[in-house]
């Protein structure tokens, strides 16, 4: 972390903590109490595959380290074979916050970086209670519960460590922020399901539920994880799908450093 960002964090704490943002203070849903214990360290490995085109494209890193009240959590894509001919470098985002006691993963910053193209960040500044996109100079008011692309996926997972008593249909429901813009999200419980996975010692089955997005405005991808408790809620599969149908799926391939 640069200076800047060391100085950044410093500010946010300090303000978020005079809001008793990080005391616990504002309830967490009451089927779900004391998430922030659930926010675990992960390590995550993915191959990445796309409905139109044949063959591993890329290998993704989930990276999840908590430090007392803090979190960071990063995302690397790094291209391979046929793709890495057309995209040089990597696809990264990064999330980093506070760990509430309540209310589980709390990101102040959020970064996407494709390639070679300058950081697009989200940040939220306490003081105004707002989000703030660098890429466009625009805000949006902050709100309580507030995710972003990568922390809402850990988010529900911490949600189910803490407790998997959902239904088919039941939602989970999130404000995300994104590099442009905050959207509703609303995950829907669609299915249980077994996936076969290789996480590098062979074939294993495990019992997952999968939740899908649904879009809120037409045009917008959606979202589906598959969550595998066998591994500790870990995501298994992450698809996401265009208005098009076109999909680029993660799948899970190995647990740990």
């Amino acid at each position: 972390m640069n200076n800047l960002r060391k100085t950044t964090f410093k500010m946010t704490l300090a303000a978020l903590l005079s809001m008793g943002f990080a005391s616990g203070t504002w309830a967490a849903d009451a089927s779900c109490k004391g998430m922030g214990k659930q926010v675990i360290d992960s390590d995550l490995r993915f191959s990445l595959t796309h409905s139109q085109i044949p063959g591993e494209l890329a290998i993704s890193t989930h990276k999840m380290r908590v430090a007392g009240t803090q979190y960071k959590l990063q995302s690397t894509s790094q291209a391979k074979g046929f793709l890495a001919l057309l995209y040089s470098g990597q696809l990264t985002q990064k999330s980093e916050g506070l760990v509430d006691s309540q209310l589980g993963l709390t990101p102040f910053y959020y970064a996407e970086q494709r390639g070679k193209k300058p950081v697009a960040e989200s940040m939220l500044n306490a003081e105004t209670q707002q989000v703030v996109f660098k890429r466009n100079g625009e805000s949006a008011p902050y709100e309580k519960g507030l995710q972003d692309r990568i922390s809402m996926i850990y988010q529900i997972s911490a949600r189910l460590r803490c407790n998997a008593d959902l239904n088919i249909g039941d939602t989970l429901e999130m404000r995300v922020m994104s590099t442009g813009r905050v959207a509703k999200e609303v995950f829907v419980l669609k299915k249980l399901e077994d996936l076969t996975l290789d996480l590098g010692k062979g074939e294993r089955r495990v019992s997952t539920l999968q939740f899908e997005t649904k879009p809120e405005e037409a045009g917008d991808e959606t979202v589906r994880i598959w969550y595998a408790k066998d591994l500790k809620w870990q995501p298994a599969k992450i698809e996401i799908q265009d208005a098009d149908g076109k999909a680029l799926t993660q799948t899970l391939i190995s647990i740990g450093s």
